[in-house]
């Protein structure tokens, strides 16, 4: 395939040998016939050699520890064919603007690929690959709501099931879960068969807690590509939250093995090992990303949380609190520090440590449970009684804890 330089090279020359064949050849005398048949060779030599050269030149999740479940960038969500073949008219300026266009986003000129998309509709707007073009250049952008506006417009033209699963795609990344859906669905529905299409789909229901369908959609995904290691990561995570943890721990094994740069993939498999009671394979496993990245404030909470377990409060302690120093706002990391405290019975630091996470989250069940028994603890028992009763109307299941207060 032709690469950017030589494909606008080339057209430029077609598209002026077009209008000197127009305007001069057809109109002018033999000597200006000869020089403009030398200049017009002098030309493309010049082109030749200049696209040759260039050729050359060539995240128990709300307490102790985050298993992180990561949505797939995709850097390139533009396979379908429409972009991989050139407008075929010869001397038709709006396409040979598209054809610029083409080029100009497989290179990752955006802003100039979309202005020429632009510029190509205005002057032939049946030039429909031009919508698909300038909405794929919008998505690289993260434009997504103009990406949907001209994916829409090219399906009403031509059916597409690459192009309903980019709407679809869109719509995800702007939080509207069932439009994407509906788009997702709709391009299943087309035929289209891409792992990315399955993957999106799992992680929906992931969201929606929809654990065994969100299995079902990343083993498919996985079917159609054994290479996705986000799939297996993020399976890993669903069969985490249904305590198969053999299972989690295999398909966590796959995926860093298939990527081993993705840290996330070993921070999952760390905290696995953990609920698994597994604690020195998880400590190994958080020592090994805190050496690349000493400043990862998930890894530093969860080998704080490791460290809890293993009852090694102040090493805990440590831990949490280099991961505070990281990430100042993080609730989890507060409520595990009023952990450890509470469990070397101190318990006005363990109170303000959990006073923090509620103040970040207020939301935050467990940390009014955890606040409210440290509070008992101090003999302060209306003030538990009230944390208790603000848990329970988080939906934590305090009945014992209440009626003890109504006695």
């Amino acid at each position: 395939m032709l690469n950017h330089s030589k494909k606008i090279v080339l057209l430029q020359i077609a598209y002026y040998v077009h209008l000197y064949y127009k305007n001069y050849l057809q109109k002018g005398n033999l000597e200006m016939k000869k020089l403009l048949v030398l200049s017009l060779f002098f030309v493309i030599s010049i082109g030749l050699s200049y696209s040759q050269e260039n050729k050359d030149s060539s995240q128990y999740d709300s307490g102790m520890d985050q298993i992180i479940v990561p949505t797939q960038i995709i850097t390139s969500p533009t396979d379908g064919d429409t972009l991989n073949t050139l407008v075929n008219a010869e001397g038709q300026e709006a396409s040979i603007i598209y054809n610029n266009g083409v080029a100009w986003c497989n290179e990752g000129n955006y802003d100039d690929a979309i202005n020429a998309f632009g510029k190509a509709l205005e002057m032939n707007p049946n030039i429909i690959q031009a919508y698909y073009g300038r909405g794929t250049c919008y998505i690289q952008q993260k434009k997504y709501n103009e990406a949907i506006n001209d994916l829409k417009q090219y399906i009403q033209r031509k059916e597409d099931n690459y192009a309903s699963y980019l709407i679809g795609y869109c719509y995800f990344h702007i939080s509207d879960i069932p439009n994407a859906t509906y788009y997702f669905q709709d391009a299943i529905e087309k035929g289209c068969n891409k792992a990315d299409l399955f993957y999106h789909l799992g992680v929906i229901n992931f969201n929606k807690a929809n654990y065994d369908e969100a299995i079902n959609y990343y083993t498919k995904a996985i079917e159609i590509d054994d290479t996705h290691a986000f799939s297996y990561n993020d399976r890993g995570s669903s069969y985490r939250m249904q305590e198969k943890y053999d299972k989690a721990i295999s398909d966590y094994k796959k995926a860093i093995q298939l990527n081993p740069n993705m840290d996330i993939f070993r921070s999952n498999l760390g905290s696995v090992y953990r609920i698994n009671k597994d604690y020195e394979n998880a400590l190994e496993i958080y020592n090994e990303i805190l050496k690349k990245y000493p400043d990862n404030y998930i890894v530093l909470n969860n080998k704080g949380a490791t460290l809890y377990e293993m009852r090694e409060y102040d090493q805990a302690i440590e831990a949490l609190n280099e991961c505070l120093k990281q990430k100042r706002d993080y609730a989890f990391a507060y409520n595990n520090l009023g952990l450890c405290y509470y469990r070397q019975k101190d318990y006005t630091l363990a109170i303000e440590a959990f006073t923090k996470a509620i103040a970040i989250n207020p939301q935050y069940g467990e940390a009014y449970v955890s606040r409210g028994t440290a509070k008992e603890m101090t003999r302060d028992s209306d003030g538990a009684c009230s944390d208790w009763e603000m848990a329970k109307s988080l939906g934590i299941n305090l009945d014992n804890y209440v009626s003890y207060c109504n006695e």
